[in-house]
């Protein structure tokens, strides 16, 4: 249609005005198919982080009016709340701890289950099955599993058989309570770095081998050093991404098996937000808006690292 345009415009037929129109019009129906999805990505997506990003300047507390105080809530969090930073420590030691071992794990796992093998249909559905289970019900049999309270886990019962105390990581031992939370996360979401890992050694050319071969790389870890794991950069750096922000976004192992204790030691900043959401509204979500400012920017770094690390 445009190269009619063109003609007709150059024996006098169409006008220029005419044309600009006409492609006007047609890039207008092209951009009208886009609505429906802009308007609900507006309704349930930017208007709900834009009214956060408000309240984060108001004083409220789910009652009565909102009222303005500037950047007093954030004067507050940065430098009067020591829970605030202190959750902030707290949900970089659970990343730093949980996303090397979620990816290497699962890492593990793939390269464990990639050869050929009676029954390794049956161990990838074992090793996948945690996935697809919800943090809740893990979190729930993990606490009961490894309690420390009045009736114990079965194993501080078992190793209490032996002479050996288990950390009271429910009451007193804070690092050792973030330890059994990554822990359980790292069981459960480990089935998701496997299956991408999973995806990505099947996906190389088995020709590469048999050059290396050639070349004289013998043994395994050779194969692996020197042609899986450069194949593998792209899959590594999306884990990196997506298992750091979901790490970020961890709230439901805290919730269900510490409550945040003890004494603030698993208070992530997701659980921080949760605490004071409901008693002071402007402090919890000015806490959101840096919130939401860090992940951005970590992510950011990330993918601009990763994107000039990749090797294909």
């Amino acid at each position: 249609m445009q190269v009619q345009v063109q003609e007709q415009v150059k024996t006098g037929i169409v006008s220029p005005r005419q044309r600009s129109w006409k492609e006007f019009l047609r890039q207008w129906q092209a951009f009208s198919f886009t609505v429906p999805a802009l308007v609900l990505l507006s309704i349930f997506l930017i208007y709900p982080i834009g009214y956060v990003v408000y309240l984060g300047f108001q004083r409220w507390n789910l009652l009565g009016t909102p009222v303005y105080i500037g950047l007093q809530n954030y004067n507050t969090i940065l430098f009067r709340d020591s829970s605030f930073l202190q959750s902030i420590g707290v949900t970089f030691l659970f990343v730093v701890l949980a996303v090397p071992t979620q990816i290497g794990l699962g890492l593990f796992l793939a390269i464990l289950i990639e050869s050929k093998f009676r029954g390794r249909t049956f161990f990838r559905t074992v090793f996948f099955i945690p996935l697809v289970i919800s943090f809740v019900a893990a979190g729930i049999v993990f606490e009961w599993m490894f309690s420390t309270g009045a009736n114990l886990g079965t194993f501080p019962q078992l190793l209490a058989n032996i002479g050996i105390t288990f950390p009271d990581w429910q009451h007193t031992n804070g690092f050792i309570a973030m330890i059994m939370v990554v822990i359980m996360n790292t069981w459960k979401s480990a089935g998701f770095s496997m299956i991408l890992y999973l995806a990505g050694l099947q996906s190389i050319n088995p020709d590469y081998y048999e050059a290396a071969q050639i070349d004289g790389i013998r043994n395994a870890w050779q194969r692996f050093r020197f042609i899986s794991w450069p194949l593998l950069v792209p899959t590594t750096a999306l884990l990196i991404i997506t298992n750091t922000i979901g790490s970020f976004q961890a709230f439901e192992p805290f919730y269900v098996m510490t409550s945040g204790g003890p004494t603030g030691a698993t208070t992530s900043i997701i659980y921080y937000i949760y605490n004071n959401f409901a008693s002071r509204t402007g402090i919890a979500t000015a806490a959101a808006t840096l919130f939401l400012l860090g992940v951005l920017a970590i992510t950011a770094v990330q993918l601009l690292v990763s994107r000039q690390q990749e090797t294909y």
